[in-house]
C-alpha cells in the first residue's frame, strides 16, 4: 500500500497545482520538488512486481512513507485554506512559512528515500545469491512448475490501484454492499483513481470495478457490489495491519487522529466521544474546519440548511443532500472549486432546491440534480458544458427557452431529468419540441404529463417517433408522461430504440398496450409497467423480444393476471421466455395495505 500512497499523492500534488494555481503559486518550487522526490520513492517498487517479496518491500516501509506523505498533504490544504481567508495578515510572512515548512518535510522525505533504497540494494543482493544457490542445487531437473499463489495473496497479485479500491470496498457491511454509482464518486473522492490523459476519472473508476468484478473478487448481488467472502478475513487482516481505515463498534472505540477514513457501525450511539463535533439534527459551523473532506453525505437527513463555513471545504468532491429538507444551498458552494457531484432530491411534489447564482463557475462539476432552475439558473447551466448528470425539477414553460439551450451545449450529457412543476397528481410538462438531444444521452427520465411527446428537431418530423430514435439511449423512464388509453405500434416500430435495455413506464390511464412491431427494442432487457392501475392488455410482439431477461408489473389487475398465467393464460405466450416475471397484483397490494393498517 506504501506505492499507492506514493502514487496517488504524486497525483494530487499534480492536479493541486493546476487547480490552485494562484493559491500555490508561491510554493510551487517546493511542490515540485517534493513530487520529483516521490517519484524516486516510486521508481523503488518497479523491480519484480506484485510479489510476495515485492509485498513484503512494502509493508517495511508502509507506515514511514504514510506518515511523512500524509503530513505534507494536510500542510498543504491547511495552507490553501488560510490563504484563501479574508484576513488582512501579511500574505509574504504566510508564504515565506510555507516553504520553510515543506522544506523540511522535503528533508524528511529525501532521507527516507536514501534509507529505502540502501534497504532495496542489500535486498537485491542477497535476493541474487539466494538465487544462484537455488539454481546451481536443481543441476538439470529443470524449472519448476508454477504453482497458483494461495488465496490470501490474492490481492496482491494486481496492479496497486486495483488492490487500494479492493480494500476500500471491504469498509461497506457485506450484508448490504454498495452500489457502482456510489462507489465510483467515493473512489475518486479518496484519490484511489489514477488519472489518464483525455478520460474521465469516472469512467476510469468504472473500468476498475469491472475489472475487479471479471476478476472475481467483487460480485454483484441484487445491484449491490460486495466483495468476495473468500479472500474478506485475509483483506481484514491487512486493513487491520496498514490502518486502512478504522471502524467504530461502540463509543469507547478509540480513533487515531491520523486516521484517514472511520466507519460507524449500527447506530449514532457508536460514535466515539472525541468525535463530539457529529450531530444528527444539525451540521454545526465546525463543520468548516474539516477541510480535507471530500465526500459529504446527509441523505435523508433532517438538516435543513449548511453553513456558510462550508466554503472552508475546498477539498470537497460530492455533496448529496437527497432526500433532505434543503430549501436552498449557500454562496460558499461557489469557493468549492473541486466540487464533482451534487445531489439534491427534495420530496415529492416539492420545487427543487435552489443554487446560488454563480453556480456556472463550478468548472469540475459533473452531476447537478433536483434543481431549481428559475432566477437565472436557467442560462447559467449553459456554462457547465461539462456536465453528464442533469436533473431539473419544477420544470415550467417559462423555463424551456433557456434550459434547452443550455443542455444543447452539453455534448457530453448521459443522463437527463424533466420533472413538470407539481407532477403529483395533474403536473404538466411544457412542449420541448425545438430541441437536439445531447449526442451521448443514455438515460432519459420525462416526469408530468407531455401534451404530445417532444418534436426534438434533426429527427423525424413525428412526434410520436422521435424517442425510438435517440442513438445512444439505454434507460427511458416515462413516468406518467403518456397520457391516452391506448398505446400501439407507433411507441416503436422495427429498430426502435436501438440500444434501449431498461423501459419503465408509469400511467393512470394506459388500459391496453396493442402491438410492438418484430424486431423493436432489440437490446431490452428489463421492462418495467408501474402504476399502471387499468392495464389489461400486453402488446402482441413482445415474445419477440427474446434479449428480455426481467418483466415488473406492479400493481396488475386480478383478471389480467389470469390471463397471463403460465398454465392457462391466453397471454402467457407472450412472457413465458421471459427468465424473472414480478408481479404484484391489485388485489394483493390491497391486502398489504390493510395488514399494515392492522398493525
Amino acid at each position: 500500500m506504501s506505492e499507492a500512497i506514493v502514487k496517488f499523492s504524486i497525483q494530487r500534488f499534480k492536479s493541486l497545482l493546476l487547480e490552485e494555481s494562484p493559491i500555490l503559486s508561491g510554493l510551487e518550487n517546493q511542490i515540485q520538488s517534493l513530487i520529483s522526490i516521490l517519484d524516486e520513492i516510486g521508481g523503488l517498487y518497479s523491480i519484480e512486481p506484485m510479489t510476495e517479496k515485492h509485498y513484503k518491500f512494502e509493508s517495511r516501509w508502509f507506515r514511514v512513507v504514510r506518515d511523512i506523505v500524509q503530513k505534507i498533504e494536510d500542510y498543504i490544504d491547511e495552507f490553501i485554506i488560510l490563504m484563501a481567508s479574508p484576513s488582512t495578515s501579511d500574505q509574504v510572512a504566510r508564504i515565506d512559512l510555507g516553504r520553510i515548512a515543506l522544506e523540511k518535510l522535503k528533508d524528511d522525505l529525501v532521507q527516507l528515500m536514501n534509507r529505502m533504497s540502501e534497504h532495496k540494494n542489500e535486498k537485491d543482493v542477497k535476493v541474487k545469491q539466494e538465487d544462484q544457490m537455488d539454481s546451481s542445487s536443481k543441476g538439470d531437473e529443470g524449472e519448476a512448475p508454477l504453482i497458483p499463489p494461495p488465496i490470501n495473496y490474492y490481492h496482491i497479485n494486481i496492479p496497486y490501484y486495483l488492490r487500494s479500491c479492493l480494500m476500500y470496498c471491504v469498509i461497506f457491511p457485506e450484508k448490504y454492499g454498495v452500489t457502482k454509482g456510489k462507489l465510483v464518486r467515493l473512489l475518486v473522492a479518496e484519490g484511489l483513481i489514477e488519472e489518464k490523459n483525455g478520460e474521465i476519472m469516472e469512467d476510469v473508476a468504472e473500468e476498475y470495478i469491472k475489472t475487479l468484478v471479471d476478476f472475481g473478487v467483487l460480485h454483484v448481488d441484487d445491484n449491490k457490489l460486495k466483495v468476495n467472502e473468500s479472500i474478506l478475513p485475509f483483506l481484514l487482516k491487512m486493513i487491520e495491519q496498514e490502518n486502512f481505515f478504522a471502524s467504530c463498534t461502540s463509543s469507547d472505540t478509540n480513533i487515531s487522529p491520523t486516521t484517514r477514513r472511520l466507519s460507524i457501525h449500527s447506530d449514532a450511539k457508536n460514535i466515539p466521544t472525541n468525535l463530539k463535533w457529529v450531530h444528527i439534527q444539525t451540521i454545526p459551523d465546525e463543520v468548516g474546519d474539516l477541510i480535507h473532506l471530500r465526500y459529504l453525505s446527509l441523505n435523508k437527513s433532517n438538516i435543513d440548511e449548511l453553513p456558510e463555513i462550508v466554503s472552508n471545504l475546498r477539498n470537497l468532491q460530492t455533496l448529496n443532500v437527497k432526500w433532505s429538507k434543503f430549501q436552498a444551498l449557500p454562496s460558499g458552494i461557489l469557493n468549492l472549486v473541486q466540487l464533482r457531484h451534487i445531489k439534491m432530491l427534495k420530496h415529492w411534489g416539492v420545487a427543487g432546491v435552489i443554487v446560488p447564482a454563480g453556480i456556472g463557475g463550478l468548472k469540475n462539476l459533473q452531476t447537478l440534480t433536483g434543481l431549481y432552475a428559475g432566477d437565472g439558473i436557467a442560462s447559467e447551466l449553459g456554462k457547465l458544458t461539462q456536465l453528464r448528470k442533469l436533473g431539473i425539477m419544477d420544470f415550467t414553460e417559462n423555463l424551456v427557452n433557456e434550459v434547452c439551450l443550455s443542455i444543447m451545449k452539453m455534448e457530453g450529457l448521459l443522463s437527463l431529468s424533466l420533472q413538470a412543476k407539481s407532477c403529483y397528481p395533474e403536473g404538466t410538462l411544457p412542449s420541448i419540441e425545438q430541441f437536439t438531444p445531447p449526442p451521448l444521452l443514455q438515460k432519459l427520465r420525462l416526469e408530468g404529463t407531455l401534451e404530445k411527446l417532444p418534436r426534438f428537431s434533426r429527427l423525424p418530423e413525428d412526434p410520436a417517433l422521435v424517442l425510438q430514435f435517440l442513438p445512444n439511449l439505454k434507460h427511458l423512464t416515462l413516468w406518467h408522461a403518456h397520457d391516452s388509453k391506448q398505446m400501439g405500434k407507433e411507441f416503436c416500430s422495427a429498430g426502435g430504440f436501438p440500444k434501449l435495455e431498461v423501459l419503465v413506464f408509469a400511467s393512470f390511464v394506459l388500459e391496453e398496450w396493442t402491438e410492438l412491431e418484430e424486431g423493436a427494442l432489440p437490446s431490452l432487457k428489463h421492462l418495467h409497467m408501474h402504476s399502471c392501475l387499468k392495464l389489461r392488455m400486453l402488446p402482441e410482439g413482445l415474445q419477440h423480444v427474446t434479449t428480455l431477461r426481467k418483466l415488473t408489473l406492479i400493481p396488475l389487475l386480478d383478471d389480467h393476471a389470469e390471463r397471463l398465467k403460465p398454465d392457462r393464460g391466453e397471454e402467457s405466450y407472450k412472457i413465458q421466455h421471459i427468465p424473472e416475471i414480478e408481479v404484484m397484483t391489485t388485489s394483493m397490494v390491497q391486502e398489504a395495505f390493510n395488514a399494515r393498517t392492522d398493525e
